[in-house]
């Protein structure tokens, strides 16, 4: 059994909180908790800070650039109420103009009283009530007299120079104030703007400083993490590094809480018990190997016998083999050696036959040989009277040749009349000359026709001495093949003996040979056996050197 390498004590174990063990996952958890803690204070300065600009942005929105509208409108419909009222008292003279001025003037004032109500509803500041306030006083004292001096001017031109001359201070005032307005409002503007700009800046600045600290945070949170798995990893990897070159002494030594305390106890628990199984396999693998060699040993002494009695059984098997072979030929050989004298006697009484048939053939041929020779001398006697007929007509053809010369002579005498039967002598003439042709070939052909005559009658004077000498010959042979019958005949009954005797032989071999070969497969079975019996101890012997040289490259504690 290995030991176990002892603990180093230079290690601390892991921090713990209260009583919360802290594992990978509670580290993760916490990790996550504080960045998210980070996260939600910074989202809340964020959301204090953009609830203060859009405060301002609401009341630039609501108050400020209304006012500011509001107020450069008032001022400019009071300015033009005086203006129209300085166009209707110096400039025009038409009163259909000055009453279009009036009535211009009244529309102004409508509108003043329209933006003042709008101006109202805009006002969230007391010193914007104040400031409206007096522009109001001022203008409720302007309204009198914009209409007295409209009055007096449909009246006479001279009131509407004095009452115009009263309102000016007035309206002079009004302006004031409406530009007081203007410019308060556009003030406050200004400032709100300010507000929002430095609003802003300090909201860069907070969330700057916020994403500096979540970075930092999580910078450092993400390396503790990230140090409290490598560093036991990294000694894991070099245990097991270790362990794979054979040495399965040294085990993990983390002093964790976590989970990798945990994968060091499952770690160390399954290297004691590898190495404890090296250890019994090793002492197995001894006894295997030497168990082995024995029974290869006695396997292959097995075997050496099985084969030399398979061979001795082959080699016998392989004579008795060649003996029922001998016998099963030479048993083939008198069954031949008596159908062959069987079929002797039977063909030499058929050729006995044949002979006295071919005699008598022989005979047939003589008297045919005779007749022929008859009939040649009658075709020989034909030919010469033929010739005789050949000789007369060569004589006709002569003697019509001759007249049909002397015709010719006449006809050529005769002149004029004796022209048609010239050419008649002429055809008689040529025909006669195709006649003595044709009986010349005849002669020739009759005359070839008695010289082969002649040869024949000459060849069957031999061929007739021929079959003659045939038949003395045939007699012959026909007394020899009846001794041969005789003989061949007496021989059948000794064959039959000399087959029974090589049968009995034969039957006797094919037995011995089947029993051999019985014996000698179930040797070659045997062997085979035992051949297969050694090729698996020869497997067994090599799967244990493996299983010995594998488990010797391990290193353990005895």
């Amino acid at each position: 059994m290995a030991t176990v390498t002892p603990r180093a004590n230079n290690e601390s174990l892991p921090p713990t909180i209260g009583a919360v063990r802290l594992t990978l996952g509670n580290r993760i958890l916490l990790s996550f908790g504080v960045l998210f803690v980070l996260m939600l204070v910074t989202a809340g300065v964020s959301y204090e800070r953009l609830r203060a600009i859009n405060s301002e942005a609401v009341s630039i929105e609501r108050d400020s650039l209304p006012g500011v509208y509001l107020a450069a409108s008032l001022r400019g419909t009071v300015n033009e109420t005086f203006m129209a009222l300085q166009q209707a008292t110096f400039v025009d003279t038409d009163p259909d103009a000055v009453q279009r001025d009036f009535a211009r003037i009244a529309e102004l004032m409508k509108d003043v009283d329209g933006l003042t109500a709008d101006y109202q509803a805009t006002m969230f500041r007391d010193d914007d009530r104040g400031r409206f306030t007096t522009f109001r006083t001022s203008y409720d004292r302007y309204v009198p007299l914009l209409n007295d001096a409209m009055q007096k001017g449909r009246a006479s031109h001279d009131e509407a120079v004095a009452a115009y001359a009263r309102a000016l201070p007035v309206w002079t005032e009004v302006v004031r104030n409406a530009n007081t307005l203007v410019q308060e409002n556009r003030k406050f503007a200004d400032q709100s703007a300010k507000l929002i700009r430095n609003s802003v800046q300090d909201t860069e600045v907070v969330l700057a400083v916020a994403l500096a600290i979540v970075l930092l945070s999580a910078l450092g949170l993400g390396y503790g993490l990230f140090r409290s798995i490598t560093r036991p990893m990294a000694r894991l990897v070099e245990v097991h590094d270790v362990m794979r070159t054979g040495n399965l002494t040294r085990r993990l030594d983390l002093r964790r809480r976590d989970e990798f305390g945990t994968l060091e106890t499952g770690f160390n628990r399954m290297a004691d018990e590898l190495t404890e199984l090296v250890s019994r396999a090793q002492q197995s693998s001894l006894q295997v190997t030497t168990s082995v060699a024995e029974i290869a040993a006695t396997s292959r002494e097995q075997q050496a016998t099985a084969n030399e009695t398979a061979a001795t059984t082959t080699e016998i098997g392989a004579t008795s083999r060649e003996i029922f072979a001998t016998s099963r030929d030479l048993l083939r050989t008198m069954n031949e050696v008596a159908g062959v004298a069987e079929q002797s006697a039977t063909l030499a009484g058929v050729s006995q036959s044949g002979l006295t048939r071919m005699g008598e053939t022989m005979r047939s041929v003589m008297d045919a040989a005779g007749s022929v020779n008859a009939k040649l001398a009658i075709l020989n006697e034909k030919a010469l009277n033929i010739n005789q007929v050949v000789a007369t007509i060569t004589k006709v053809a002569d003697q019509t040749n001759l007249l049909s010369l002397n015709a010719a002579i006449e006809a050529e005498k005769a002149g004029e009349y004796g022209r048609g039967f010239a050419v008649v002598a002429t055809e008689i003439r040529r025909l006669a000359d195709q006649t003595a042709v044709a009986t010349y070939d005849i002669e020739q052909t009759v005359k070839e026709i008695q010289s082969a005559v002649s040869a024949g009658v000459m060849g069957m004077d031999k061929f007739s001495e021929e079959v003659r000498r045939g038949m003395l010959d045939v007699q012959q042979v026909g007394g020899q093949l009846s001794q041969i019958i005789a003989e061949v005949q007496t021989l059948a009954p000794r064959f039959q003996m000399v087959n029974e005797g090589m049968q009995t032989q034969a039957n006797g071999a094919e037995q011995i040979t089947q029993a051999l070969s019985q014996l000698s497969e179930a040797a070659q079975q045997t062997a085979e056996s035992l051949r297969q019996s050694s090729q698996a101890i020869d497997d067994l012997t090599l799967v244990a050197n493996q299983l010995r040289t594998s488990v010797s490259r391990f290193k353990v504690d005895a």
